[in-house]
C-alpha cells in the first residue's frame, strides 16, 4: 500500500539556481551546480518573515509534475468499486450476549529508526503508517543531545498539543517520526561545515545538499524502512524555510514550530501559500467576491470566489470547528476571501487567517483552515489502510470463538460486522464475539468493514475524485477510498 519510497525535491533530483515555489504549479528539470542540491532553489515556499511580510515574493511557472497516483487497486485486489460508500444500516442484534469487545492492544515492536536514528513517536509497523524522518544539521556532539531535543520537543508540542496541529493530534497513531542524529563537526549553521551543508538559499529560504541526505539515509536506514515524508532541521535562529518534497526548518527561530507545520504544508500535502503580495493574514483581503483568475492546482486557492474550481464549495459558508474543543473553534467561516498565492486581487484563499497564511503566534486562527485540513487528512490515507492484522487470518476458519480486526486507532476507526449479508454490529469495536450470536451449524460468511469515523466537519470530499482543477501530485482525495478495508472469513460452526 505504500508509495515509493523514493521523493525528489519538487519533481527533480537536481535543482536549478533559480529561486522558484513549490506552491507553483509544478516544478521543472534541474542542473547540478559543483554537485550542490539547493532545496531553497527548486520549489522552496519562502514564508513572510515577522518583521517585513510586505515583500512580494517573485514565482516563474515551472512544467508539470507527474502525478503521484493512489493505485485502482491495492496488494489484496480491493478497488474503489469495493468501497461501500453508503451509510451502514443499523443491526437487529442477535438474542443475548455481548456483540463486539474491544480488541486486544497491541504494543508496537520497537521502531528501528537506524543507528543514529530516535524514535521519537512508535506508532505502529512501518509497512503501515506514514514514516517522517527528520534529520539534524548543524548540531554538535554537544548539542545533538540537548539542544536538537529541545527543538524537536517544541515542534512536536505544537503538532500535537495545541488547536493549529489538528489533524495530526487525531491521526497521531497513524505517522512515526525518526529523528537522525546526525553528528556536526560545527555546532550552529554558519559556523562550518555541517553533515548536509545547510545554509540560506536566498531570500528567507534555507539550503541543504539534497544528494548527501538522501544519500545519508540509503546507508542509514533499514533497507525495508520506507521513507513517505523527509525534513531537515537547522541549527539556527534565523528566518529561513523552505516547503518542498524535502522540507527544511529553522529549529532554534522562537516561530519554529509554526514552520515545520507550515512548510509540511508545503511539502507533504501540496497546500499553496495563502498570504498576499502586500502582506499576510486577514489583511490579505476580506470575504467578497470580486475579479476572477487563474485557477492553480493547489487544493487551498482558487481564481473563482464563487465556485472555487470546486475545491471548496462544499465548505463555502460554514464555520470551521476545532478538534481541541470544537466550540472555540478554528479559522471561523470558510469562504473566498480575496488576496492568495502571492497578490493581492483575483486570488481567493477559504478563511481569513490560516496556518498556510500567518503562522505567527498562537491562536486559533494559526490553525489549518477546513481545506488543507481535509488535505492532509486524504493526504495520510495515501500511505496507510485501517487494518494492520486480523486474529485469525481472512480466509476459511474452524469453530471461531472471536474474530478480531486490529485497526490502527479504534478511536479514529469504527468497524460494522456483517453476517451473511446482514449487519449485526455498526460502529462497533474490533472483536466479534462468534459465541454470543448463536448461530446454526453449517457455513456463514463474516465481513468486518474498517473505516474512518470523520464526521462532516472534516471530510465533505467522499467520493474518491479530485476537482476538475486539481490534478497530478496535487490531487490526493482520491486517497479517501483507501480510508475503508473489508476484511472477510468463512467460518464453520458445528
Amino acid at each position: 500500500m505504500k508509495r515509493s519510497s523514493f521523493l525528489s525535491v519538487c519533481g527533480a533530483l537536481v535543482l536549478p539556481a533559480a529561486a522558484l515555489h513549490c506552491g507553483s504549479e509544478g516544478a521543472g528539470s534541474g542542473a547540478t551546480v559543483d554537485g550542490q542540491m539547493d532545496v531553497a532553489e527548486e520549489g522552496g515556499q519562502a514564508e513572510p518573515g515577522p518583521i517585513d511580510p510586505a515583500q512580494p515574493v517573485g514565482e516563474p511557472e515551472p512544467g508539470d509534475v507527474p502525478a503521484a497516483a493512489v493505485p485502482e487497486t491495492d496488494e489484496g485486489g480491493l478497488g474503489p468499486d469495493d468501497v461501500e460508500l453508503t451509510t451502514p444500516e443499523e443491526p437487529a442484534g442477535p438474542p443475548g450476549g455481548e456483540i463486539t469487545t474491544p480488541a486486544p492492544v497491541i504494543v508496537p515492536a520497537a521502531l528501528d529508526c537506524g543507528p543514529d536514528g530516535w524514535a521519537v513517536e512508535n506508532a505502529g509497523p512501518p509497512e503501515n503508517r506514514v514514516n517522517y524522518v527528520i534529520l539534524a544539521d548543524g548540531y554538535a556532539a554537544n548539542s545533538v543531545n540537548t539542544t536538537l531535543e529541545e527543538h524537536i520537543q517544541r515542534a512536536l508540542d505544537r503538532r500535537f498539543n495545541h488547536e493549529s496541529g489538528e489533524p495530526y493530534g487525531r491521526y497521531r497513531k497513524f505517522v512515526n517520526i525518526c529523528v537522525m542524529k546526525v553528528v556536526s563537526q560545527s555546532d550552529g549553521i554558519g559556523n562550518g561545515p555541517t553533515p548536509f551543508d545547510g545554509g540560506n538559499g536566498g531570500d528567507r529560504l534555507a539550503r541543504v545538499n539534497a544528494q548527501k541526505v538522501n544519500a545519508y539515509l540509503d546507508a542509514n536506514l533499514p533497507e525495508t524502512f520506507e521513507v513517505d515524508w523527509r525534513a531537515v532541521v537547522l541549527n539556527q535562529g534565523l528566518w529561513e524555510n523552505t516547503g518542498s518534497a524535502l522540507m527544511l526548518w529553522s529549529g532554534a527561530n522562537r516561530d519554529a514550530p509554526g514552520a515545520a507545520l507550515h512548510e509540511g504544508g508545503h511539502g507533504f500535502h501540496d497546500l499553496a501559500d495563502e498570504y498576499c503580495q502586500s502582506g499576510s493574514g486577514a489583511r490579505c483581503g476580506a470575504n467578497q467576491p470580486g475579479a476572477t483568475g487563474q485557477e492553480f492546482r493547489e487544493v487551498n486557492s482558487s481564481g473563482d470566489p464563487t465556485t472555487t474550481g470546486g475545491k471548496w464549495d462544499v465548505w463555502l459558508g460554514t464555520v470551521q470547528k476545532g478538534l481541541k474543543v470544537p466550540d472555540e473553534g478554528a479559522t471561523g467561516i470558510q469562504g473566498a476571501f480575496v488576496g492568495s498565492r502571492y497578490v493581492n486581487a483575483a486570488q481567493y484563499r477559504p478563511s481569513a487567517n490560516s496556518m498556510m497564511n500567518s503562522l505567527f503566534g498562537d491562536d486559533v486562527d494559526t490553525s489549518f483552515n477546513a481545506v488543507s485540513r481535509e488535505q492532509i487528512i486524504f493526504s495520510i490515507w495515501r500511505a496507510v489502510r485501517p487494518v494492520d492484522s486480523t486474529d485469525p487470518p481472512a480466509g476459511p476458519v474452524n469453530a471461531p470463538t472471536a474474530l478480531t480486526v486490529n485497526v490502527i486507532d479504534p478511536s479514529v476507526i469504527d468497524v460494522d460486522w456483517e453476517i451473511d449479508g446482514s449487519v449485526v454490529a455498526a460502529h462497533a469495536a474490533g472483536t466479534l464475539n462468534v459465541g454470543a450470536l448463536e448461530l446454526a451449524p453449517g457455513e456463514h460468511t463474516v465481513l468486518a468493514r474498517a473505516y474512518d469515523n470523520a464526521n462532516e466537519d472534516l471530510i465533505r470530499h467522499r467520493t474518491g475524485e479530485c476537482p476538475d482543477s486539481v490534478t497530478g501530485r496535487y490531487c490526493h482525495s482520491t486517497a479517501w477510498l483507501n480510508s475503508t478495508q473489508t476484511v472477510e472469513w468463512t467460518i464453520t460452526v458445528p
